[in-house]
């Protein structure tokens, strides 16, 4: 889509997509979530509850998801009190550009097991509830034996047990996008002020999938 966007003669934002650099679209104006920072939100929360040793499921199949991934081992290699943590797939439908290692494609409750994590997280909310569920096949229970964050927010909150979840704020990223667009239109040709990027940060919600680990003090 580089070139067609590129050829445009009207006004354009981005929305959830970076341009990269050096790029056709480098100079074009952007609106997204700063999924790092929700990453960030995830494993602080997690971390805070006593939390040592974390599990990282997400897709891996859109700019969005490479970038949760990379994030997640970016904040995860970087915490000090992150003791071990591993990623994969949340479902193998959920990345096209592999090859993936065995440990990339294994089941969550073998891999939690694997790495002694207490806590995962997951993306997004639909594949995290049937994640969950698939724990609970497996014997564990969320949170009695592990904590969950979803990411995405849009109904993490409807599972037997309401997940905790990180929303990237979708609608205030829209707004923000439609305003600048609206901005651009009004302005002279050319005009209108330098290129913007615009990063909203997303927020965490506390539900009952998450949970202090034993021996920690709420």
């Amino acid at each position: 889509d580089y070139g067609w966007l590129a050829a445009l003669d009207v006004p354009a934002v981005l929305m959830e997509r970076r341009p990269r650099p050096g790029s056709a679209l480098h100079a074009m104006d952007s609106v997204c979530s700063d999924h790092a920072y929700g990453v960030h939100l995830a494993v602080q929360h997690l971390v805070g509850l006593g939390h040592r040793r974390i599990v990282f499921a997400t897709r891996d199949d859109s700019p969005t998801a490479r970038t949760l991934r990379s994030a997640c081992a970016r904040i995860a290699d970087a915490h000090p009190l992150v003791e071990e943590w591993a990623w994969a797939l949340c479902a193998p439908e959920a990345g096209q550009d592999g090859p993936y290692t065995a440990q990339e494609t294994a089941e969550l409750a073998a891999l939690l097991r694997k790495v002694g994590a207490t806590a995962a997280v997951l993306h997004g909310d639909v594949d995290a509830l049937m994640l969950v569920q698939r724990l609970a096949d497996n014997g564990v229970r969320v949170p009695g034996d592990c904590s969950v964050v979803a990411y995405d927010d849009v109904v993490a909150g409807l599972g037997t047990t309401p997940l905790t979840a990180v929303a990237p704020p979708k609608a205030e990223v829209g707004r923000a996008a439609a305003e600048l667009l609206l901005q651009r239109l009004g302005a002279p040709r050319g005009g209108g002020g330098p290129v913007r990027r615009t990063e909203l940060l997303p927020t965490l919600s506390v539900r009952g999938s998450t949970r202090a680990w034993a021996g920690v003090i709420e």
